[in-house]
């Protein structure tokens, strides 16, 4: 007799580990993850399909797609999918040129209508001037802001400086929860 008829198959939602931790516990260790790893993980459990919908931590991360269409999809199903009543405390955004811009600022606006706390916003830019957007100068939430300008390699973009790039503040900030501050390569 063949022994592999004889095996049960091993259910693999019984033998989960992650179905006995509470949302928010599995909320924090799928943050270590780009939001979509968080949501292709989802379907593994009928208990989690849905989970990344109220989670707090979002990591977007344009380089996890091939096309600017289809980061551009990407976020505006994810956004407009996501618990509204959930609030919002942990975003990291990695992005570069201008057309990933008004995708960041989409994402951006979002969270600050949700009471972020920490931003964590790393950008490219093939432009010299980035104005950084009203909403980022007023917000009564955000305890936790770091800003880093990531430079093009010199091997793709040898004609420019790549080292020129300044953000203009479009007014006057006024952060008043704001504990930590940290900005590299930014000039105001």
């Amino acid at each position: 007799m063949d022994s592999s008829h004889g095996k049960k198959r091993m259910n693999v939602e019984d033998d989960d580990r992650l179905n006995g931790l509470p949302d928010e516990l599995i909320h924090k260790i799928l943050s270590f993850i780009g939001i979509k790893q968080a949501i292709q993980m989802s379907v593994l459990a009928s208990r989690r399909r849905f989970i990344w919908t109220s989670m707090p931590y979002l990591n977007f991360s344009r380089d996890d797609f091939y096309g600017m269409p289809n980061f551009s999809e990407f976020v505006t199903h994810v956004l407009s999918c996501r618990n509204h009543q959930a609030e919002v405390s942990f975003v990291k955004l990695s992005f570069h040129g201008e057309d990933a811009y008004v995708i960041a600022e989409q994402i951006m606006k979002y969270a600050f209508s949700h009471n972020i706390q920490q931003l964590n916003v790393a950008c490219v830019f093939d432009n010299d001037d980035v104005k950084f957007p009203l909403f980022l100068s007023s917000s009564k939430s955000l305890k936790h802001l770091s800003v880093t300008k990531e430079r093009f390699p010199l091997t793709v973009y040898r004609w420019r400086h790549p080292f020129s790039y300044t953000f203009k503040a479009t007014s006057i900030w006024e952060l008043p929860a704001l504990t930590t501050l940290y900005l590299h390569d930014v000039t105001f």
